[in-house]
């Protein structure tokens, strides 16, 4: 048998088959009662909202696993944040705790010593020149987001601090400047522990605490320039409270627990921020 006629059979057969199928179907139908019918139709009925229920419920998983998925990025880019902050800080910090034990060394305490209008003169400058620097950074944020340009105003300010906390430690002892790097580390360490727990939202206390930093800050200048003890030592005692309350706002934007914080670009300001005011209770 040739191949045109094999097709040709096959296609028979099947066209045969397909007229069975049909005509049995024919007859199903016409064997159905009204009850069956109506049964068939409810059956179909039933399984359409199960269909669109179970879709529905799919929807909402898949939406539930995205805001998860957003919340955990959120998460994960704060904590990577938190660590840039503080391992700048840490950096920061050992500069300028390196310094002020360098300067306990006899040889530059001696020089400090002996020439005490031109370590005046210095601490002068690096008060000017800290100021410049802070201010060309706090007036325009581009420049802190800016890489390496962020990074060289900071350790530039990190040395001026460094230099002026090095020549006011060579005035003391080394166990007073011990016992006051002590005191700086647990007190810093325990007021950032408090503001990481405490459920107190210190985030909007800024104006509030500027109003309350400037009084002091005059109260100081009029204690220390007319030498009234009792005067000098209510604004130290509370400089040193505002400048604790100051750390545990800084940290607390740091950290983002209540709505206002950092943005994720400013770490180089941020860590600054933290820095001052762990040099400003040292030097307290």
């Amino acid at each position: 048998m040739t191949l045109p006629m094999i097709k040709i059979s096959m296609t028979k057969k099947l066209i045969n088959f397909l007229e069975k199928k049909n005509i049995n179907l024919q007859v199903s139908e016409e064997n159905m009662g009204p009850a069956d019918l109506s049964q068939e139709s409810n059956n179909d009925s039933h399984q359409l909202p199960v269909e669109i229920k179970s879709g529905e419920q799919n929807y909402h998983n898949d939406s539930n696993d995205e805001d998860l998925s957003e919340e955990s990025i959120q998460i994960s880019v704060r904590n990577g944040f938190i660590r840039k902050v503080y391992s700048i800080l840490s950096v920061q910090l050992i500069i300028t705790f390196g310094t002020v034990f360098l300067f306990q060394i006899p040889f530059l305490k001696s020089i400090v010593h002996t020439n005490q209008n031109a370590a005046g003169n210095i601490l002068i400058f690096c008060s000017f020149a800290f100021l410049a620097l802070f201010l060309i950074l706090a007036c325009n944020r581009n420049l802190t987001r800016t890489v390496p340009y962020n990074y060289y105003f900071l350790f530039a300010i990190t040395l001026v601090e460094s230099l002026a906390c090095g020549i006011i430690s060579s005035l003391y002892s080394f166990q007073i400047v011990a016992t006051a790097l002590a005191l700086t580390i647990i007190s810093t360490v325990a007021i950032t522990f408090y503001a990481c727990t405490t459920k107190t939202n210190f985030s909007y206390c800024r104006m509030g605490m500027f109003i309350v930093f400037s009084q002091l800050f005059m109260i100081g200048l009029i204690a220390s320039l007319f030498r009234l003890h009792a005067l000098y030592a209510l604004y130290t005692f509370g400089m040193t409270i505002m400048i604790g309350i100051y750390l545990v706002y800084d940290t607390q934007l740091i950290m983002g627990k209540f709505g206002l914080a950092y943005s994720v670009d400013d770490y180089i300001f941020a860590s600054l921020e933290i820095y001052i005011d762990i040099i400003r209770e040292k030097i307290k």
